[in-house]
């Protein structure tokens, strides 16, 4: 907890300069697909759109404004006890252009009592015909708990906190953001569950104006087995 306490101090010390800010708020629903292929290899493959409602550098602050549209696939190899290592790839649509990303990601588990804290290291490189190559490195520790019990069970609720770390470098200009992600999680069976909440955004920190996204977040995950056993 005490990481997120320190992520407060920072967010409001940036907000100081509130008056070179900008603020965009909207929708960012997801749709989550994974199997276990076998013992060690996961396949998992994302659909997400966002869509933004309110735009305070527009005539019209109250909007609406479709922008973008991503589609990814990532494999997973289990390493150890507790490390995952991912490779995938993202498609981006945004408007009339088009983007590849490649991603690279380490992800690490602990459980302690009713506590699952999950530490993820990751990289990747953005493609497009319209911008110079994005490369970032990111770090993202959340804390999920269960509202009841020690473990979270068919029909029960859960609460996952997320606070993430990222740097960019494009057209050799450096630049930092910081994310804060609250959810709420609901699960409804072993193979689906949901998770709704607030995933905010606070970019161009290492340069003037300071740019404030607000998205509310709905996600949907399903998972089932392709392991012979399983069937």
């Amino acid at each position: 907890m005490r990481r997120f306490c320190v992520f407060f101090i920072v967010v409001m010390g940036f907000q100081l300069n509130w008056a070179q800010s900008s603020f965009a708020s909207g929708i960012l629903p997801r749709i989550s697909l994974s199997t276990q292929m076998t013992d060690r290899i996961k396949w998992a493959g994302g659909l997400e759109s966002r869509q933004i409602l309110f735009d305070d550098t527009n005539q019209e602050a109250f909007t609406y404004d479709y922008v973008l549209t991503d589609i990814s696939t990532v494999l997973s190899i289990k390493i150890g006890a507790y490390g995952v290592l991912n490779g995938g790839y993202l498609l981006r649509l945004e408007g009339n252009q088009v983007a590849h990303r490649t991603i690279q990601r380490y992800n690490i588990v602990h459980r302690y009592n009713a506590l699952r804290i999950g530490h993820r290291f990751a990289t990747d490189q953005t493609f497009s015909r319209y911008e110079s190559p994005e490369f970032r490195a990111r770090y993202r520790i959340t804390i999920e708990k269960p509202l009841l019990g020690d473990q979270i069970d068919p029909g029960e609720f859960y609460i996952k906190l997320g606070n993430e770390y990222l740097v960019s470098y494009q057209e050799n200009e450096t630049n930092l953001e910081l994310r804060i992600l609250p959810f709420l999680g609901f699960e409804m069976d072993p193979k689906s569950k949901i998770e709704f909440g607030l995933d905010y955004r606070i970019g161009n920190l290492l340069n003037e104006g300071t740019e404030n996204d607000l998205w509310l977040s709905f996600s949907w995950f399903y998972s089932f087995d392709m392991r012979p056993e399983s069937k």
